[in-house]
């Protein structure tokens, strides 16, 4: 999909920001652990959800998704190899291998795919599942894995931090009478999945860097769960009104953004903000030095976002990208805007401006997608975004968001 961008209008209004995508994912993978249905508020209309729609379609589940409510009924659910096209599209749907060796024991699923932001293997997911009792084998990219030994009690180590390996051995591991998992990485999206599971019936605690499982009785209800405020999108349009216009971005969980937010405060940006909203204002800020890493420290899906913001600051900012290797495009593409921008690897330094070229470009990932929309809206006159397809990945209808601000965006193609 291709997309024009005018650069030639201020922005100013209010967004309401959509339930998060890295929590919406998962559940609705953890919403075949339920017995039954699920109903689940505030999703987003995104691609991503609705290839795992049809996925959960294939495994002859009920699905009706009407505004941002979904029903899911699992009545009916069969195991079925996960061979469906839909798996290789989208990186979460490596969810399915924890819930499927939970409830069936088993699981061939074609190797996930997703944004190419560098190499992201599943070994730590892997290996947890080895310990957990499963042997697996990997032919011509499908994953095939089986419970090959009885494992009564379980304590293990993640061998590395992993929001999506932390998610996963507590999915496969919900079929055990207990386990411990240390080294666990839950954001405020996986709590919420860990929220939801205990609202289903599961006795799961979180204690820092450990998740504890001791199955007592369990007793199945069925729920309503609304999904968090997706904190990407709410700091997305927050950079956006920072260098663009004047925004508010509604129904936000402001404390899940502390590190971000008094980051830009401190750099002297105009940006208030209570526990559900944020304020922005078009502003310069002072050089910052930011470097990527898990949270609660900066995170790598702002990492493009923030380079385009550092244009409206007084003098050189630098940014360093620790946790994925291939997500520094969009310093590319501010030095082809006119930028003065200087690349050293996963390092980049960026000089303020007040004059932005614009120029056509092409999207590589979700992230990078979003930040060159952000270029777009601020160049001297139009702009089109080829690949933007990546942004319907995750971003709930960005495009009438934009236009709602007062943006010029229409799709060629």
């Amino acid at each position: 999909m291709d997309i024009k961008v005018s650069g030639l209008s201020e922005l100013k209004g209010n967004i309401t920001c959509s339930g998060a995508k890295n929590a919406a994912i998962p559940l609705l993978c953890a919403s075949l652990l339920a017995k039954g249905k699920v109903l689940l508020r505030n999703v987003p209309r995104i691609s991503d959800i609705f290839d795992i729609c049809k996925i959960l379609t294939h495994l002859d589940c009920k699905v009706v998704f009407k505004g941002h409510t979904m029903l899911i009924d699992n009545t009916y659910l069969k195991y079925k190899p996960l061979l469906f096209e839909e798996c290789k599209k989208l990186r979460g749907s490596y969810y399915f291998i924890g819930v499927f060796l939970s409830l069936f024991s088993k699981c061939e699923i074609w190797l996930p795919g997703g944004c190419k932001i560098g190499s992201r293997p599943i070994d730590v997911h892997l290996q947890a599942f080895t310990d957990m009792g499963f042997s697996y084998t990997i032919e011509e990219n499908v994953l095939s894995i089986y419970k090959t030994r009885v494992v009564e009690n379980v304590n293990i180590t993640l061998t590395k931090k992993s929001v999506g390996a932390s998610m996963n051995a507590v999915f496969a591991g919900l079929s055990l009478n207990n386990f411990s998992i240390k080294n666990v990485l839950f954001e405020p999206e996986g709590k919420d999945v860990l929220s939801f599971l205990q609202k289903i019936g599961y006795p799961l605690t979180l204690e820092e860097d450990q998740v504890k499982y001791n199955q007592t009785k369990l007793e199945f209800r069925w729920i309503k769960h609304t999904i968090l405020p997706d904190r990407m999108e709410a700091m997305t349009y927050t950079i956006l009104g920072l260098l663009k216009g004047d925004i508010a971005i509604r129904k936000v969980n402001t404390k899940d953004l502390e590190y971000p937010l008094s980051l830009l405060q401190n750099a002297g940006f105009h940006l208030v903000f209570s526990d559900t909203e944020i304020f922005a204002k078009k502003s310069y800020g002072n050089p910052m030095h930011i470097v990527t890493d898990i949270y609660p420290g900066f995170p790598t899906d702002l990492q493009s976002l923030i380079g385009v913001l550092f244009v409206n600051t007084i003098g050189k900012s630098e940014i360093e990208e620790t946790i994925f290797e291939n997500r520094m495009h969009i310093y590319y593409d501010l030095i082809e805007s006119g930028v003065t921008c200087t690349i050293n690897h996963n390092k980049a330094i960026v000089e303020g401006t007040q004059h932005i070229l614009s120029k056509n470009y092409k999207a590589y990932d979700l992230r990078h997608g979003a930040a060159l929309m952000i270029l777009a809206l601020l160049g001297d006159k139009e702009s089109v975004i080829s690949n933007f397809e990546y942004v319907l990945r995750g971003y709930d209808d960005m495009l009438n968001k934009i236009k709602s601000l007062g943006g010029k965006v229409s799709i060629l193609n």
